[in-house]
Formats: structure tokens, sequence, C-alpha cells
């Protein structure tokens, strides 16, 4: 939405997150915390996003998010602070407010929140309900309008026995808030200037917020390590009920990771204890056994793939193949109806379709300096305990006996053996 900037606030300096880098940069289901938040603003507002950092994380949120305005909060002084250090860069008169830190938030929320806000004329701000609600900012509302916001630390006996927390999430009228912004007072104890005072504020202007009620799933942040698991768990329950709804049999769910942009078909099966990490697609038909890897990977039809088998970055394998047990396959294509059953190793090869590798096999396509690349044709058998010294050539119909080492090209339909004398003593 074109008329509708988002200010990412991600300035924090993670303290409670122990760490060498910042906790928003961490990887989530194979994106860093930081981009799944990105990610659901540029469904909202495209290019108009501005993310507010602090010089210590500036250099990596610049390598990972692309398309947006990154901004330095100088003073450090506070959430409020932080939206002011962004007020040159929002351009449009209304824009929302996220958080680096709460990656699960969705679009149909924010899209919730608009039409909220659009509906009332005036600012809205997500809420969520919780039964364990310590340590959130309790909201009191009157006449179904927000009040104020009281932080734990502030609230009575019975202001803590209140459910509906407080998001953080809000979408302003620029020309209102900043004017408003100014008078938010630092705090006694921490000298920071709190964006939840806000509230109150306008509330004490006549102009108080509205507000919709969002779960609590989406709007849990992250803190510290505990939170990080929490979260991480969290996405994991959404991917994997979102693969079952399509009809994937994931045997064992909680040993199961998916990566954020994992594609899996219906039909597929998964056994427990597999990783399958970003960038992979898994087409219908296609059985994972246990504790397989995948990652940068697309699996085509009625495949079978492990167990424990790895298939790594920019590998195809197509239709009706079966990857087996300890096989490690790497930026290659492997052809329909092709059998690498144990112990190999597949790496910058191309091969064919009908292809038999046996076990024990390896393409040894690293010569010290560079990959070079392994060609195997059609209706090809490797014997086990087979090196491939690339860059070579194998032909169609080709055979190659047991324990051979291939380092020059084989033609179509020639048998290749390489035999030392055998003696016995």
């Amino acid at each position: 939405m074109k008329n509708i900037t988002t200010v990412i606030l991600a300035a924090g300096k993670s303290t409670r997150f122990i760490s060498n880098k910042s906790k928003l940069t961490h990887d989530l289901a194979g994106l860093p915390i930081v981009s799944h938040v990105y990610n659901t603003a540029k469904k909202i507002s495209g290019k108009n996003i501005v993310v507010v950092c602090n010089k210590n994380n500036h250099a990596e949120f610049n390598s990972i998010l692309n398309g947006c305005k990154l901004v330095i909060q100088k003073s450090q002084k506070g959430t409020a602070d932080a939206v002011e250090a962004a007020r040159p860069y929002i351009k449009t008169e209304n824009f929302i407010i996220l958080f680096g830190d709460v990656p699960l938030i969705t679009d149909a929320s924010l899209k919730k929140l608009i039409r909220n806000f659009k509906k009332n004329n005036n600012a809205s701000m997500i809420l969520f309900k919780s039964s364990t609600p310590y340590g959130y900012g309790r909201v009191i509302l009157e006449k179904n309008n927000v009040v104020k916001v009281v932080e734990e630390i502030h609230a009575t006996k019975s202001e803590k026995l209140i459910e509906l927390c407080n998001s953080g999430i809000m979408i302003v009228k620029k020309s209102i808030f900043f004017k408003n912004i100014k008078l938010i007072k630092f705090s006694k104890i921490k000298k920071e200037k709190f964006l939840p005072d806000i509230f109150e504020i306008y509330f004490e202007k006549n102009i108080p917020f509205s507000f919709t009620v969002s779960s609590e799933v989406e709007l849990t942040g992250i803190n510290n390590l505990f939170d990080f698991i929490k979260v991480d768990n969290l996405l994991q329950r959404r991917l994997i009920d979102k693969f079952i709804n399509k009809g994937v049999l994931i045997k064992r769910p909680e040993s199961c990771y998916f990566g954020y942009d994992t594609k899996i078909e219906k039909k597929v099966i998964i056994e427990p204890n597999v990783s399958i990490r970003k960038n992979v697609i898994v087409k219908s038909g296609t059985i994972i056994k246990s504790f397989s890897d995948l990652e940068g990977a697309v699996i085509k039809e009625n495949c079978s793939i492990g167990p424990h088998a790895r298939i790594r970055s920019n590998s195809k394998i197509e239709k009706n193949c079966k990857i087996g047990n300890y096989v490690e396959v790497k930026n290659s294509i492997i052809g329909s109806n092709t059998n690498i059953s144990h112990l190999s190793y597949v790496g910058d090869s191309k091969v064919g379709s009908k292809v038999n590798i046996g076990a024990g096999c390896i393409t040894c396509n690293y010569d010290g300096v560079k990959k070079n690349k392994t060609y195997i044709g059609n209706n090809a058998f490797i014997g086990s305990n087979c090196s491939l010294i690339a860059p070579v050539k194998i032909g169609n119909n080709v055979k190659i006996g047991a324990g051979t080492v291939i380092n020059k090209d084989i033609p179509n339909n020639k048998l290749a053996i390489r035999r030392s004398t055998l003696k016995i003593y």
C-alpha cells in the first residue's frame, strides 16, 4: 500500500540475548529474525519501509535488508526517541510501527489493523489477551478506547489481573503523532522515553486509540534465548500445521525442522528427525526418510530420500529416484529413475536417467584449486567403490567395474575396469 510507511524499531542493544551479534540477525527457520518482520512489512508498504537500527547492527542489517532506509538511532534514549529518529524519512501521512524482535506478526493482522484505522479515522493499535500476562504492559480501556498502558513494574494488584496486553504495534497519522510524542517525558528510572506513554497523552486530548485483537502467538517477542526457542517452536508449529493441512504426512512433527520458505506438495511422507532448510521444494509422492538433511534442493515426484541422506544446495533430484542412506549430493542434477543407494558422494555432477551408482562411489570434484564437473550418461552402471576424478565424462550405457579409478573420459557403450594383480602369500 503506497500510502502507508512501515517503521521497524530495531535499535535495541540485545543485552539480554547473550550473543556475539545482534539478536535480530540470528537465524529463525532459515531467515534472520528482523527479515521476517521486514518481509511482512513489504506486503503492506512495498518499498516505504524505515528500519531504525544502532551503530553496531547497522552493517549487519545493510547486508541482509534490501530496498529499505536504514536510520541509526544515535542517542539510544528509548522507543519514543527511536520513532523520532525515523521521522525525516516517513514520506506518507499514515505509518505503522513494528518491532524487529516480533517476527511472527502476519500481514493479515496488519490489514485488519489498517481496516480498523480507516473505519474509525483515528490511531489504532493491536492488543492481545494472555492468561499469563506477567511482564506485559496492561491495557486500560474506557468505552472501547485505550486510556493508557500500565507496565508491570507500575501495575497495581488489580491491574496485574488484566489479561489484555499491549503489543506496541500501531498505525498513526504523522501530523498528529509527532505533535504529541514530544510530550512524552523521560522515565525517572531508565532515563528513556517510552512509546507506550503516547496512549495516555492521546486519551487526555480526546483522540484515543481504537484497537484490534490478535493472537498472543503472533505477538510474542524475543528478548532472550528462552524467548528465541519459544518463538522458533511457535514458527515450526505454524509451518507444520500448514503442511499437514495440505496433505503432508509428518510422522513425528516435534522431531522435524522446516525452513520458512519450504514448499512440500500433498502426498509426501516425512519420517522422524528430518531437517528441511531454506530453498527446498518436495514434490508429490516422495518420502523423506529419517535423519535426512535437505537444503537448497528440488526433489521431484515419487522419490525416496534417505535415511541419513544429505541433499545440499543447487541440487535437483528428478522423478522416481532413490537416494539412500549416507548419500550426499551437492550442486548436482540426478536424472529420473536413478539409484544411488548408499554410502556415496556426488558433487558438481550431472547424472543421467536410469543410472545405478554403487556403494562407496565418489566424484572427486575438487583438485585443490577449483571444483570440476562430472557427467554420467543414461543407463550407466557404476560399480562399488569407484572414484571418478573430475573433470570427466562417462558416456551412455557405460559399465564401470568395482574399485575402478576413472581419470579420463569413457565413450558410450564401453566397459571400464582397472585392476591390479592379486597376490596371495
